[in-house]
């Protein structure tokens, strides 16, 4: 008889573990515990299985518990809940239709991922809501939907899951709000890339409201109202919960297993938990991140299945297998529009106590004269004394996901801005331009840091103009500048700037902006050759103009 190896949870950590163990050791006796009705399904694809999107209900469930059961020789036992962990019997308490019992283990790993946060809502309890995590949750939603007709929605909560579920009402016909208690949609990411993808919402119909929070809601007659901190009162047909997931860890804590600080169970780089014959995976652990070594939570679905990969070979081999850590790799898209973080913010950078920087680039995510080229604008962060690259926000129609999947592959290898310089990339005109997004972004924050590219941020740039006696040049072209300018610049467009220079005074600096940043650092090059005091304000216009929008 081999291991008795017991799995709580399905889905991508827990179904994960499982297989990898089966792969591992033929002769283990594997048990998985599912508390719903489904081993294994597609949780991230569900706002577009109920937008329509994805159409084949059968699409999103990847193993019913018969084919999962098959296929990896395991006992599946759906609709059965693990309620008690008992460490010195080394069994589990489950219940199901027939009453209670307990099942034996030798390893035991802990998949129950999150749990949905209902925020602390006045008469919430009282008032019909919807959520998007599970089968059963988009089930509801979209039979809701096909027999009331709802007109009208409201989304507490603009993160991932926010964004996604506002795109399916898009899709159903759906007027929809979201309520999002922070200054911008998905808090985590800078609130300059996020805020592009807010607008692109915007432009397709979602609206918002950002700084309040729901302080009430009731229904009557099938009409819910959501009274806002700020004195509106939303009326709507549907209300969805998207204020995100917390680890659930009732089961660890009642047993005694330690929980980290940041509130997940604790587990070292082989998934063992403070007992040894324990492992966790998913978002009910708490991840090392490899950019500032602390521990976090990322309830995100590829370091859940890693972790279980790991979990589940560990489980049944005294060979360990590591999982290393997370960079914080995610993306969201809403109707053709991306954006998306990998790493730190600089903010996150600053609270974690490195001494950080930061530099704006917009480029074309493939080579401008090809047909179809859009543009990608990004932010990346990188620490002042060593270069070395710490994260990387990216915003766009098309192409930001490569961008971020590099510059991901970059932080988990401990690259430089440096070394984003001179990466390489597959280049032909209807793939990218022989000069990337990412190395153009190292061009400019290693010029930066050798003091050779003579930039300034536009935050930098505002706080300048407030106090010091300055010349702005605007180098673009006449038509770009009526259309929209710094107040208070000077238009000469960069082709003829030589020719011009002494119409601008040499004793007072010169602060340069364009559209996106290139031509205001040749002008700067070109000023500076020429005796003048000069900056180029990184991102250009277009960065200066999003920002003016937000401070």
């Amino acid at each position: 008889m081999g291991k008795k190896i017991l799995v709580i949870g399905g889905v991508a950590a827990g179904a994960t573990a499982a297989a990898k163990a089966r792969r591992t050791d033929e002769d283990a006796e594997i048990t998985v515990l599912e508390k719903g009705k489904y081993i294994s399904y597609a949780n991230c694809g569900l706002p577009y299985y109920t937008g329509g999107v994805i159409k084949p209900r059968k699409k999103i469930l990847l193993h019913t518990p018969d084919t999962y059961g098959t296929r990896f020789n395991a006992d599946v036992l759906v609709r059965t809940e693990a309620t008690a962990i008992d460490r010195k019997k080394r069994t589990v308490t489950v219940k199901d239709k027939n009453g209670e019992r307990e099942l034996p283990y030798d390893k035991l790993i802990i998949a129950v991922g999150g749990k949905t946060i209902i925020p602390p809502v006045k008469g919430i309890e009282k008032t019909p809501f919807f959520t998007m995590r599970t089968v059963d949750d988009a089930d509801s939603v979209r039979k809701f939907i096909e027999k009331n007709k709802p007109k009208t929605a409201v989304i507490i909560g603009g993160g991932f899951i926010g964004v996604e579920t506002a795109e399916a009402m898009m899709h159903c016909g759906i007027k929809t709000v979201i309520v999002e208690a922070k200054a911008e949609i998905m808090p985590n990411m800078p609130r300059i890339a996020a805020m592009n993808l807010r607008e692109h919402m915007e432009r397709k119909g979602i609206d918002f409201r950002l700084g309040v929070f729901a302080q009430e809601v009731s229904e009557s007659k099938g009409k819910i109202s959501i009274s806002l901190s700020g004195g509106e009162t939303l009326k709507a047909d549907m209300l969805f919960l998207c204020a995100g997931v917390a680890p659930d860890t009732a089961l660890a804590k009642d047993c005694g297993l330690e929980i980290g600080a940041a509130g997940g169970i604790a587990v070292d780089d082989t998934m063992r938990t403070s007992d040894k014959d324990i492992f966790a995976a998913g978002d009910v652990v708490e991840k090392l991140n490899r950019v500032t070594g602390k521990k976090v939570l990322l309830p995100l679905a590829g370091p859940a299945n890693r972790e279980g990969r790991t979990a589940g070979y560990n489980a049944v081999t005294d060979r360990d297998m590591k999982f290393p850590g997370v960079v914080g790799t995610s993306i969201v898209g809403f109707d053709g529009y991306s954006a998306g973080q990998t790493g730190i913010t600089y903010e996150q950078a600053l609270q974690a106590g490195i001494d950080a920087d930061y530099v704006y680039t917009e480029d074309a995510d493939i080579a401008e004269y090809y047909p179809g080229a859009t543009y990608i604008f990004m932010m990346t962060v990188f620490e002042k004394k060593t270069g070395r690259l710490l994260g990387c926000a990216a915003s766009g129609e098309k192409g930001v996901d490569k961008r971020l999947d590099v510059a991901s592959a970059a932080l988990y290898a401990g690259l430089s801005v440096f070394d984003l310089e001179n990466l390489e990339f597959a280049y032909a005109p209807q793939f990218a331009k022989a000069k990337d997004n990412l190395n153009i972004a190292g061009f400019v924050a290693s010029n930066k840091l050798r003091g050779t590219g003579f930039a300034v941020s536009p935050e930098e740039f505002s706080e300048i103009r407030k106090k010091d006696k300055i010349q702005i040049l605007d180098v673009r072209t006449v038509k770009e500048h009526d259309d929209a300018c710094v107040e208070g610049s000077v238009n000469i467009p960069v082709n003829m700037l030589r020719e011009k220079l002494n119409t601008l005074d040499k004793n007072t600096p010169v602060y340069v902006y364009c559209a996106v940043g290139f031509r205001g650092y040749l002008a700067v090059k070109m000023l500076r050759n020429s005796g003048f005091e000069a900056y180029n304000v990184s991102g250009g216009m277009e960065t200066i103009a999003r920002l003016e929008k937000i401070m």
